[in-house]
């Protein structure tokens, strides 16, 4: 009778653990990786726009360049927006983001630009379109992804493609 009552109390434990454990894996995110989501990116994009290996390794240097300093452009407008959000801001204030915000979109198409004379210095203009198309492609596949991801965690399913902890 102990042995069973034993027995069972280890089952117990065993699976209660077992069940925190995968509980406690399902909580924690995904940890972004830049380095796979560029590369995944890059091959997308590579497919999609028909580069070659030579055009895709002239080009992709100067497509993440664009990317990084696009990045920290509007990471920096967001976060003098960040440092002010819960403050009470006046009519004056407000207007000096909004302007702030229009400044950074016009920074970025002038980078935009300068890049795109870059980009045709080492790929043909119709494959820079394809390249433009191919972008927009990716990004709204990765939300799609995303958003079938979300719904999926909603409903308790797991992604096969998803890595586990």
């Amino acid at each position: 009778m102990k042995k069973a009552i034993l027995s069972l109390a280890i089952m117990l434990c065993t699976i209660a653990g077992m069940t925190a454990q995968e509980k406690q894996q399902q909580g924690k995110k995904r940890h972004f990786s830049h380095e796979e989501f560029q590369a995944k990116q890059k091959e997308y994009i590579t497919r999609k726009a028909q580069l070659t290996p030579e055009e895709a390794e002239a080009f992709f240097p100067l497509f993440f360049e664009l990317q990084k300093k696009k990045f920290t452009l509007e990471r920096d407008a967001r976060r003098s927006i960040k440092k002010k959000r819960g403050e009470k801001m006046n009519e004056e204030q407000c207007r000096e983001f909004v302007n702030k915000m229009s400044d950074v979109k016009i920074e970025v198409a002038k980078l935009e630009k300068e890049y795109s004379a870059k980009y045709l210095n080492v790929i043909p203009a119709c494959k820079l379109l394809g390249v433009q198309h191919a972008e927009i492609s990716f990004q709204r596949d990765l939300m799609k992804k995303m958003m079938q991801e979300r719904v999926n965690r909603q409903k308790g399913e797991h992604n096969p493609n998803e890595k586990r902890e």
